[in-house]
């Protein structure tokens, strides 16, 4: 398949391209029963091994032709064939309201002091006018977003921390000092440092990025088909301990059939959007990672490639534990449940607690 697949990129024009793609999607469908990247077979059951990641972009067919988003799982129409934007967002509370975060696909939440958390929220499937505020980069920046191959907006870093997302990272690093003027908003309605905002397509028109991202997570074929909802427990909340005011709650919204989210000193607000809420909550735990000889005492950096934890998926009304793994920093996470079976979420939108494993985690 991957020669007749070499073939047809040599001879055909993007226009032709575009067909086979979709034709070898159909091709595949039929050869295996459906058994696609979302991850269910056809007897209701999931997969017995992981799901297998598709050879193109979800969404890449013909017009009209519906694929699935490869960052959400979600069915499209659009052939989203542009790069996944990332941008740092400060997350403490003079940063509050947060500007653009709804659009967001997924969203890693880094513990990056002991009482302190910031976000990077990936952008795909849309984008917003404006993300932010926006704040520097971490070390395990790279490995979080280094799978998305994609374009990365913060107000730069120590010159280590740069170095090191720049040569073990594959992403475009467009920082705030390696754009032209305008590339970011300064808005003085907020106060420094958090009056700092990205322009995504702004930032999509200075990269040499052009590839859509391949699937981050795995997902079912529908809400109810999510490995939370055929096997997890059922719960109402979850509380994240960072530590200080940091720590974060997540609360089933029974009428959205989502999770919304609050911080400590109140509900997490976006700007002119309403509360945070997400299809998923993952809560992923890890031990910290002592390997960044530079790094100051008071920095918490995650071990996050090359190893291996424990997570709790949070879908719908129920939560189940499971298993992570990631292999080099570049690859995307693997998901299982305690018993090694591929753990699927459902379409949509996910947010990842990070913590570390002595962090307090409490389900009600």
């Amino acid at each position: 398949m991957n020669r007749i697949r070499r073939s047809m990129d040599r001879l055909l024009s993007r226009r032709g391209r575009l067909v086979a793609a979709a034709v070898l999607v159909v091709a595949l469908v039929a050869a295996i029963g459906a058994s696609t990247w979302w991850g269910d077979d056809e007897s209701g059951s999931p997969s017995s091994s992981p799901a297998p990641t598709p050879s193109a972009p979800a969404g890449d067919g013909p017009v009209g032709m519906a694929g699935r988003a490869p960052l959400t799982g979600v069915l499209t129409a659009e052939a989203l064939n542009r790069p996944a934007v990332t941008v740092k967002i400060s997350n403490t509370p003079d940063a509050h309201p947060q500007r653009g975060l709804g659009d967001a696909d997924l969203v890693f939440v880094e513990p990056i002091t002991g009482g302190t958390t910031r976000l990077a929220a990936i952008f795909h499937s849309r984008l917003p006018a404006q993300a932010g505020p926006v704040r520097s980069l971490r070390p395990m920046d790279a490995a979080l977003i280094g799978p998305t191959h994609g374009i990365i907006a913060d107000t730069m870093a120590d010159r280590w921390v740069l170095d090191y997302v720049d040569r073990a990272a594959d992403l475009d690093d467009l920082g705030t000092l390696r754009v032209p003027a305008g590339t970011y908003r300064l808005d003085d309605t907020r106060r420094a440092p958090n009056h700092v905002f990205a322009r995504p397509a702004k930032l999509l028109q200075l990269s040499d990025r052009k590839t859509a991202p391949a699937p981050y997570f795995s997902y079912a074929a529908a809400p109810d088909r999510s490995t939370a909802q055929r096997s997890g427990k059922q719960v109402s909340s979850v509380t994240v301990g960072y530590g200080g005011s940091a720590t974060a709650t997540w609360t089933y919204n029974r009428a959205s059939g989502r999770w919304v989210r609050a911080e400590s000193w109140s509900p997490h607000l976006i700007e002119n959007g309403g509360q945070v809420a997400a299809d998923n909550v993952v809560v992923l735990t890890a031990e910290r990672d002592t390997g960044f000889a530079r790094a100051k005492p008071t920095m918490t950096i995650l071990d996050v490639f090359d190893s291996a934890g424990t997570l709790k998926v949070f879908t719908g009304d129920k939560v189940v534990a499971g298993r992570w793994r990631k292999g080099a920093v570049n690859e995307p996470f693997q998901f299982t449940t305690t018993d090694g079976k591929p753990l699927l979420l459902t379409p949509g939108s996910t947010w990842i607690e990070c913590a570390l494993t002595t962090m307090p985690v409490r389900t009600r």
